[in-house]
């Protein structure tokens, strides 16, 4: 679970590389959130009245879209300096994000970037299905015309969005991210449930590293998510409840073969560390 605070608006690493960091070690990575300038993508705290919580979106984000890659050390004071905050903030930024499953401590020695595996990519795949339909299941029972009405917005916002993959400037695939992500929370939040949504917020963002850390997105290129996402909009205002199954089929069947290349690229790295 983590208390970073949660985006209201619009949202593969980008090959992008950041010319300006915490020292020579940053030249290489890739472009900080923190760095961009649209409002979407901003962090929803204002960095100068709360810098902890400003610290915590950047360096979660970073995360997720593999600015920091898995096993890497985070150094608080390297941390002040990347993100122009003080230390203090960073700690505390560290600790809203260390039950997050996105950090792991090692004793006496600080936190890390989590690992990645071909075990833990499985599970996250199937409880992230498996809470989607939950979640979404229970909304269409309990969703009242106020959240009918949010979605609605929020469909209309992400249709504004265009879709940019990881060959793409870094700051508009960030957005089409948030936007990918701002509807489909929009949706599920009509389950009416706190914790389900906190654990799908959860699930969702550390899987979402994984495709940004070894995905291979061609076959997402021409694929139309708008319409998908209209449709399956459609189908749940009209509270039509095997048509609403027969599309979360249909979405989640496309996505097979960006799976199987997160896969096959951490099948491939498995093997390349075997003893």
């Amino acid at each position: 679970m983590t208390t970073v605070p949660p985006r209201t608006g619009a949202g593969a690493s980008a090959p992008r590389r950041s010319s300006s960091g915490a020292g020579a070690s940053d030249s290489g990575r890739l472009v900080s959130v923190s760095r961009f300038t649209d409002p979407l993508v901003a962090s929803p705290a204002d960095p100068a009245r709360h810098p902890s919580q400003a610290a915590a979106y950047w360096l979660q984000r970073d995360i997720i879209r593999g600015v920091f890659r898995p096993r890497e050390r985070l150094k608080v004071e390297h941390l002040a300096q990347f993100y122009g905050v003080g230390q203090s903030p960073v700690r505390e930024a560290i600790l809203m994000l260390s039950t997050s499953g996105l950090l792991v401590h090692e004793h006496l020695k600080g936190y890390r970037v989590a690992p990645t595996s071909m075990a833990d990519y499985v599970d996250l795949l199937d409880i992230y299905r498996r809470l989607y339909r939950l979640a979404l299941g229970m909304a269409f029972e309990r969703g009242d015309d106020a959240w009918e009405e949010q979605v609605v917005v929020q469909l209309h916002r992400s249709q504004r969005v265009r879709k940019v993959l990881p060959d793409g400037d870094p700051e508009r695939r960030e957005m089409w991210q948030i936007a990918y992500i701002s509807l489909h929370g929009a949706l599920l939040e009509g389950c009416r449930s706190p914790i389900l949504i906190d654990q799908f917020a959860s699930v969702g963002a550390r899987l979402e590293r994984y495709v940004n850390l070894y995905a291979d997105l061609e076959s997402d290129r021409h694929r139309d998510h708008h319409a998908e996402h209209r449709a399956i909009v459609d189908a749940l205002m009209d509270r039509d409840a095997e048509r609403l199954h027969q599309l979360l089929d249909i979405f989640f069947m496309t996505t097979t073969p960006v799976h199987d290349s997160i896969g096959a690229a951490l099948a491939a790295l498995e093997r390349a560390e075997a003893p």
